[in-house]
């Protein structure tokens, strides 16, 4: 398949602003628009923008404060943002130690390129990452999966823990919702699990429109008809 780096929409996430300006020189010179090319500082600027506009591509730091760049990739593959969940993501970091590259691959990066990467080996890792397959993923497999991070242990920890433990202490009413009918954004009133018993989402938990497209798509792997929810107004995911 031949890439057309003239309509490429990438979005550069770094926290040193001398290295997006020499990616986006290098993207520039592969004959990417400067106007298809967005920039974020950190984790959380970039998720903000992934909600914001659509891109094709994200290429990454590793080490960033208050998100990291895995922290970053989880959230995209459990289809927390408005772009898809297996969307093309590559990793461009000084620190290749092992566990770094087991957990990328854990969550499915499509490269991981030492810093300061050549233009070539750049080139080279977005190619391979646009023409690969793109399945539909889990995203509820990677809830799992901890990046270690004191972002991942609140958001996919604590958080998650105390909005279980505010639905049991609230004691607000609950109804059962058929899937087809359910919008973004509601709550769960009870644990969701799949066919097989396995745990899906914890109550508490907001479902965006990945996970209900996801479940709505998929019944034979989720076997999900109908979910418990807060009785509470729904807010837009």
């Amino acid at each position: 398949m031949t890439i057309d780096f003239a309509k490429l929409k990438i979005l550069v996430v770094d926290d040193q602003m001398l290295v997006r300006s020499l990616l986006t020189q290098s993207l520039k010179a592969m004959g990417i628009s400067p106007d298809n090319i967005y920039q974020a500082v950190d984790g959380a600027t970039a998720k903000r923008a992934l909600d914001g506009k659509p891109v094709d591509i994200v290429l990454c730091d590793l080490q960033m404060e208050p998100m990291n760049g895995m922290d970053l990739l989880k959230e995209i593959r459990c289809g927390r943002t408005m772009n898809p969940p297996n969307m093309p993501f590559v990793f461009l970091s000084g620190h290749a130690e092992k566990q770094n590259i087991v957990l990328a691959a854990q969550l499915h990066a499509d490269g991981f390129v030492i810093k300061p990467p050549k233009p070539a080996e750049l080139e080279k890792n977005i190619h391979a990452a646009m023409q690969r397959a793109r399945p539909e993923p889990d995203p509820f497999a990677y809830y799992a999966i901890p990046t270690g991070s004191a972002h991942d242990k609140f958001v996919f920890g604590e958080q998650l823990q105390a909005a279980a433990r505010k639905v049991d202490e609230d004691g607000q009413p609950v109804e059962t919702v058929a899937l087809k009918d359910v919008q973004a954004g509601r709550i769960l009133g009870e644990d969701l699990y799949n066919k097989t018993g396995q745990l899906l989402l914890q109550r508490g938990s907001e479902l965006t429109r990945t996970q209900l497209r996801v479940l709505l798509n998929y019944p034979d792997r989720f076997g999900v008809q109908k979910v418990v929810l807060r009785k509470d107004a729904p807010v837009e995911a």
